[in-house]
């Protein structure tokens, strides 16, 4: 039996789908834990945006796309501005779909 090209393909990019889906599921948990204290500090900020380096693949997908291009801006001159905090908590929250909320007892 003969495999068409096409359907090597498809299986490829079928493959790379799914992987590109789990990096970014993986991106999203890392947003919300960066968000759990409803803050966003300069190591945090460095840590996605290294996190999106290591995960080169999904940065030409959204959320990724945004929020690498986001962060080279803010990252450019190694501080961060409470108007930039501000920005990239904006940015997290649109990401994960909603404000998180961390409750110590």
């Amino acid at each position: 039996m003969h495999v068409i090209k096409s359907e090597i393909d498809l299986s490829e990019r079928l493959l790379q789908a799914r992987l590109d889906c789990i990096d970014i599921s993986e991106l999203i948990g890392v947003c919300k834990g960066v968000l759990a204290d409803g803050e966003v500090n300069l190591k945090e900020a460095s840590f996605i945006y290294q996190w999106l380096e290591d995960y080169k693949d999904v940065i030409h997908i959204w959320p990724a796309n945004v929020l690498y291009s986001t962060l080279g801006k803010v990252l450019e001159d190694a501080n961060l501005t409470r108007e930039e905090e501000t920005e990239l908590i904006k940015l997290l929250r649109e990401i994960t779909g909603a404000p998180v909320v961390v409750s110590f007892y």
